[in-house]
């Protein structure tokens, strides 16, 4: 595929991935839910450690929040599963290789190809356990390492690919400044919602945003140029 191709193919699943987002927030699940989850209430389930962890999000057992928060979060990693996990996927992998200018072989490339794949099923370990949580509370225990392992790893390959693509910015004849420093924020964002997910998790989720924002911009502009030349 041509380097305009692969920003095409990045812009257009970027958009998806942004508009699953919207999707999200958008579930009667959700709607129903209302106050019941605070806002990052998805990404601390991911990194639930115990039953007071899952008490914090969801309420007490019986209370009446319990049944409309798990309905919530059933919605959305119901979704995540089928639709949000492959688009943001095809995001990353699509992104490296316009970065890579279409050459699967150059390592960087295949590094950050190589860690949105792994990240992606992690995120599939991860998703599943945390439907089986929210099936029976009183066996979380049993699911929560699974998720944990698949949250941590996820976000940390993320990471990684956010990284090697910062590279893959910052090198060669075409250095793209904005972009790759963009790209390296999901890395210290990792890294400080690893010594305090609860206090860090939303800086770890908006240095996300901000670097895939950069990388959505940056093919969506190449893309457009293209086409009017």
């Amino acid at each position: 595929m041509s380097v305009r191709g692969w920003a095409g193919a990045t812009a257009i699943a970027g958009l998806i991935t942004l508009t699953l987002f919207v999707v999200f927030a958008l579930l009667p699940e959700m709607q129903a839910a209302g106050t019941c989850l605070v806002p990052g209430a998805v990404v601390q389930f991911e990194f639930a450690r115990n039953a007071a962890d899952l008490d914090a999000i969801f309420g007490p057992p019986g209370g009446a929040c319990r049944a409309l928060g798990a309905a919530a979060m059933d919605a959305v990693n119901r979704i995540d599963l089928i639709a949000f996990i492959p688009a943001y996927t095809a995001f990353c992998i699509s992104g490296a290789l316009y970065l890579a200018a279409g050459q699967w072989g150059r390592p960087l490339a295949a590094a950050a190809v190589t860690a949105a794949v792994l990240a992606a099923l992690a995120d599939v370990l991860e998703t599943n356990a945390l439907l089986d949580i929210t099936q029976d509370f009183d066996a979380a225990a049993a699911y929560l390492p699974r998720s944990q392992l698949g949250a941590w790893s996820k976000f940390a390959l993320l990471a990684a690919h956010a990284l090697f693509c910062a590279g893959l910015c910052l090198v060669g004849e075409k250095r793209r400044w904005i972009v790759g420093i963009a790209l390296v924020l999901p890395t210290l964002g990792v890294a400080l919602a690893a010594s305090d997910h609860v206090q860090f998790a939303g800086i770890m989720s908006a240095s996300f945003a901000i670097a895939w924002l950069a990388l959505l911009g940056a093919t969506t502009w190449a893309s457009l140029q293209s086409r009017r030349t």
